[in-house]
């Protein structure tokens, strides 16, 4: 049985939605589905994980239901304990972890039309669609991963700054200028800073972009491309996530780490 996983970030997105069906709130489950480890329950399944590994000759039985189109559901669990609260009491019940982008991958190569999180009382619904959207684009999940525990405190902004001067992929936003025509190329989207300076602001994923503002369009780019652009633009930092949990890294750390 899976110890230790314990997704709060998750089980505060898909308690925010429960209490208030929106977009906005379901794509903060989905940004939140792309961070840490979700469960699965194999309850009734032949493991062998005698060392720590998965063992080929296993049967691995992953616990589903049918959503409310009559489609397939696959089910992922943000602790133990909330696996528990699906079977009844006493009953030996048996999870594994995953990291939780890798529990939105298998959904879709699987070909659910549902994922459910935390099936028991609060739950949310993420439909084929949803998932589709969140993996569609590139994600920097090294970069997510490093603000996250940069924000927790398990992590420091140096990890950070090493995250993102490694390649990877990178999304800014394109926002539409005011009086431009409707097909011209969009602006990215920058924010002004205290002292008057400017900030380029970049995402490690789509729906951390549409959790900015759902009008803007998504521009893909990499990690080195944006660190040239600092370098050498008018930009003095850039602010990675703004959603929240995000960071604010200044042109001079970015250019004494590179």
């Amino acid at each position: 049985m899976a110890e230790l996983v314990d997704n709060s970030r998750v089980r505060r997105a898909v308690a925010a939605f429960a209490a208030d069906r929106s977009q906005e709130t379901m794509i903060d489950v989905l940004r939140a589905c792309l961070t840490g480890e979700l469960l699965l329950d194999v309850t009734g399944s032949e493991l062998d994980i005698s060392d720590g590994r998965l063992h080929t000759g296993s049967k691995l039985r992953i616990n589903q239901r049918v959503g409310p189109d009559g489609q397939r559901a696959l089910l992922a669990f943000t602790s133990n304990a909330e696996i528990a609260r699906i079977h009844p009491e006493g009953t030996r019940y048996q999870s594994i972890a995953q990291p939780a982008a890798a529990v939105l991958e298998l959904a879709q190569r699987q070909g659910a039309a549902w994922l459910y999180i935390d099936p028991a009382e609060k739950t949310a619904a993420l439909s084929a669609a949803d998932i589709d959207f969140a993996l569609r684009h590139p994600r920097n999940d090294r970069l997510s991963a490093a603000i996250a525990a940069a924000d927790a405190g398990t992590g420091s902004r140096a990890e950070v700054i090493t995250a993102l001067v490694a390649e990877g992929p990178l999304l800014l936003a394109g926002q539409p200028a005011e009086g431009q025509e409707s097909d011209a190329p969009p602006q990215l989207r920058v924010t002004r800073r205290d002292d008057g300076s400017t900030a380029l602001v970049a995402y490690t994923s789509a729906p951390e972009l549409a959790a900015r503002d759902l009008r803007d369009g998504i521009v893909t780019t990499t990690t080195t491309h944006v660190l040239e652009q600092l370098q050498q633009g008018p930009f003095a930092a850039i602010v990675i996530n703004p959603a929240g949990p995000w960071i604010e890294l200044r042109r001079e750390e970015l250019v004494a780490a590179g």
